[in-house]
């Protein structure tokens, strides 16, 4: 082996490890770049056409602006590499065809090649295997389809694809969809095209009708890689018995998989009402409840609240309309009514069910807010008990992410955000890593985000405060007093914009203009769950006007209400004038000590 002594910045590409080193020193690149990365020395010296990379890292451009994506995932490799694309080492750019890998690098095999998936299980067709099978699989349910004229009053098509889901939710090396990424394919599509859209290997799907008084239900598993189909299953529902049919047809895809289902999901509670009432009630308001629109979630309260009415002990709805009231709280009406519900029907879960993962989920979320003044830790141990039961839950690992930037462990967040990735239908990373991005310094990497996210969702509160900020941060002033100017025209009395401009002002050295609008800031009651943010840039506006005491008592204010990214401290120039207290050093020196680094193990 070629020591880093002998050659200036050696390049390994370590297979087994899956793992860039440069001169011996591993380089962090998230899972597109290495795979990209890989493809590329896999063809040295040749042309890689821009086609064949989408095949291989989406399979497909349908939902992804991947022109776009292909070139920030190739600059991050540059970055990585410490190349130049003017004058390229490693990456030389064809224009308007692709890419050739040229520079020198040292591959190191894997020793141990992943297995396959092995012999199936007698009675099932054996899945067709990808080259070398060598990466995760993914699968999705989609909702039955009612064939005929019957109506699906009870919400049956959703249910019971959720009830596959969450059971084969822990199947290893598999990463099952959850049900709320198929809520919106397009129903004339066929599983064939779903796949291909998705980027998922295998798809169940299925029909269920009515013949002679009896229901019937007809499902398959398609695997997308060989176009085959790989299990089949044709019998009579019996809804008095549907969880048991829905365990034993778990059970039977996972063998076909050659995966173990585990005890958790083999073996827990009924997921759903036996009342059919209220179990069609929690599917209306189920299917809204992830929209994050105001009026919906309120609608999705009104179902949600009728399930547990018809039926007390139904405990996923319970879970739902506690995630629901206590998103209306935070989000949009900081009412106490909407924290008391959320409250009860969180309890109220967690007693009928223990192991209900989106128990856990609710209580976190109640953790992490201004109610429970950001009780971080406890949050944690929450988020990551609901994963233990259920691996599959993206809210989960949004919330981990957004938590454990707060207090500073922003690598351990990213990989949270980028350990959700598999379960978003455009596998994408959540929105939500910006915050890492612009408090980590990283201002190129977040405008890429900030603009994708407005986007596709040019309403978003978080995407219009965060948009000016890596303009401000990197100088560039005409750029940020236009989207400050934006974001007071949609938000003109939230003291999260109007102290973000104080902070604007500030840096420009208009202390007047800046201080009168923390004044504006301080007088506004509509600071909802993030009053700490508030704080945060007040304590900037003071450290620039030179008023360091005041400012450190605003720092420490918002850190003690939920914000406590210490290297964001160390690194913000807002807070330079801070960093010469001694308070200042020992407060990043104890928030150091009470969030180490295994907080964010997962």
């Amino acid at each position: 082996m070629f020591s880093a002594k002998r050659v200036i910045d050696e390049v390994e590409l370590d297979l087994g490890r899956y793992e860039l080193r440069r001169s011996g020193r591993r380089v962090k690149l998230e899972k597109k770049s290495m795979e990209l990365l890989i493809f590329l020395v896999g063809r040295r010296e040749q042309m890689v056409p821009r086609e064949d990379i989408v095949k291989k890292l989406w399979r497909s451009d349908l939902f992804i602006d991947t022109d776009k994506n292909l070139n920030n995932i190739v600059r991050k490799i540059r970055t990585a590499l410490n190349d130049d694309s003017a004058q390229p080492r490693f990456i030389e750019t064809v224009v308007g065809k692709g890419y050739r890998f040229i520079g020198p690098v040292r591959v190191v095999e894997a020793q141990y090649p992943r297995a396959d998936f092995g012999q199936a299980s007698a009675g099932f067709v054996r899945p067709e295997t990808a080259s070398g099978w060598n990466e995760r699989s993914s699968l999705g349910v989609l909702p039955l389809v009612v064939l005929g004229k019957a109506t699906d009053d009870h919400g049956l098509c959703l249910g019971f694809a959720d009830a596959l889901c969450s059971r084969l939710g822990n199947l290893p090396g598999v990463d099952v969809l959850p049900t709320s990424a198929m809520l919106n394919v397009p129903r004339e599509a066929n599983a064939s095209e779903i796949a291909a859209r998705m980027g998922v290997r295998f798809m169940v799907h299925g029909a269920i009708q009515i013949s002679k008084g009896q229901w019937r239900l007809s499902l398959e598993m398609l695997d997308a890689n060989s176009q085959s189909v790989c299990f089949v299953r044709k019998c009579d529902l019996d809804m008095n018995h549907l969880s048991e049919l829905e365990s034993e047809i778990a059970k039977q895809i996972a063998s076909t998989l050659n995966r173990p289902l585990g005890r958790a999901m083999a073996e827990h509670r009924p997921r759903y009402s036996r009342d059919p009432l209220a179990y069609a009630e929690f599917m209306r308001g189920y299917r809204l409840s992830a929209s994050g629109d105001p009026v919906m979630m309120e609608k999705a309260a009104h179902h949600l609240t009728n399930a547990v009415t018809r039926d007390p002990d139904f405990a996923l709805s319970h879970a739902t309309l506690s995630f629901v009231c206590t998103t209306r709280h935070f989000e949009f009406d900081p009412a106490s009514v909407w924290l008391g519900r959320a409250e009860f029907h969180c309890r109220r879960a967690l007693e009928l069910d223990p192991n209900l993962p989106e128990g856990h989920v609710a209580s976190a979320f109640l953790l992490w807010g201004p109610s429970k003044n950001f009780q971080h830790l406890e949050a944690i141990g929450e988020l990551k008990r609901a994963l233990a039961l259920q691996s599959n839950l993206p809210h989960a690992y949004n919330r981990l992410g957004t938590i454990l930037a707060h207090i500073g462990l922003l690598d351990y967040a990213r990989d949270m955000y980028e350990r959700g990735r598999p379960f978003d239908p455009r596998k994408a990373v959540s929105s939500s890593i910006v915050q890492v991005h612009i408090w980590n310094r990283e201002y190129e990497a977040a405008r890429e985000v900030i603009h994708a996210w407005r986007a596709e969702s040019p309403s978003n509160k978080y995407a219009i405060y965060f948009a000016p900020q890596p303009a401000m941060m990197t100088g560039d002033w005409k750029e940020a007093k236009d989207l400050l100017d934006e974001a007071l025209l949609l938000l003109p009395e939230d003291p999260l914009i109007i102290s973000l401009e104080g902070v604007f002002w500030a840096l420009q050295g208009r202390f007047e203009a800046a201080l009168d609008c923390m004044a504006k800031a301080c007088a506004s009651p509509k600071s909802f769950g993030h009053a700490h943010h508030t704080y945060y840039q007040i304590a900037c506006i003071l450290a620039l006007a030179g008023r360091p005491d005041t400012a450190f008592e605003w720092l420490e204010r918002s850190v003690s209400t939920g914000f406590a990214c210490w290297p964001f401290f160390m690194n913000d120039p807002c807070l330079e004038g801070l960093r010469m207290l001694p308070e200042f050093e020992l407060l990043v020196s104890a928030l150091e000590a009470r969030y180490p680094e295994h907080l964010g193990v997962l």
